[in-house]
């Protein structure tokens, strides 16, 4: 943030609660996508853990 002030840099450094909703819904949203285009290649996975989230609904 370029400040050494620590009051500027508590102010503008605190996470809200709604940039968190926000980066989740985004990491979500994310993590979806990806899992789609990786089904859209192939529907199946022999890494257990990869399957197992490609069938999820």
């Amino acid at each position: 943030m370029g400040h050494e002030d620590s009051p500027v840099q508590a102010r503008y450094s605190h996470v809200t609660p709604e940039m968190r909703r926000r980066l989740m819904q985004g990491l979500t949203e994310q993590r979806q996508e990806a899992l789609d285009a990786r089904r859209a290649l192939s529907p199946g996975s022999s890494v257990a853990a990869l399957d197992a989230l490609l069938f999820k609904p």
